[in-house]
């Protein structure tokens, strides 16, 4: 299945493919003062994929914090957080913020909090390329 997800006026926008049934879902509620600001709730698939399409590339704002080795992908029209990516030696991966999908699906599982502080950069680069979703297209 592919779930679209974008911003409020539609200047940013995903793809999520997975062939797994939201009921399993693994979604997170990290508890870092940025995402308890956005109230997000993410997901991703390590054998699905995600592809961005940007419609209008001056309200793409990438904002990172922290390690430093993340883009959050923000609105600069409508504020919304749509996903978070990164870039490792063997590859590009991405989560996505379930509230920016278009349609929340039916049965999908409750956020599990989560708290990746206490992760260095090389446990953090590991997890997130074994967990998080690969990027397919251009960002």
């Amino acid at each position: 299945m592919v779930y679209a997800g974008q911003c409020h006026c539609a200047a940013l926008s995903y793809a999520y493919e997975t062939a797994a049934p939201p009921s399993s879902w693994g979604v997170r509620a990290c508890r870092c003062a940025f995402c308890r600001a956005h109230q997000a709730r993410t997901t991703s698939d390590p054998t699905g994929s995600l592809a961005f399409q940007i419609h209008d590339r001056t309200r793409l704002v990438r904002y990172r914090f922290g390690l430093r080795i993340t883009d959050f992908l923000l609105c600069a029209e409508c504020g919304v957080y749509l996903a978070a990516t990164t870039t490792t030696p063997r590859g590009r991966y991405g989560v996505i913020n379930v509230n920016a999908l278009r349609e929340i699906p039916p049965g999908m599982a409750a956020p599990q909090p989560m708290s990746y502080g206490g992760e260095s950069e090389s446990e953090r680069t590991a997890r997130r390329e074994a967990r998080w979703t690969p990027i397919t297209g251009d960002l």
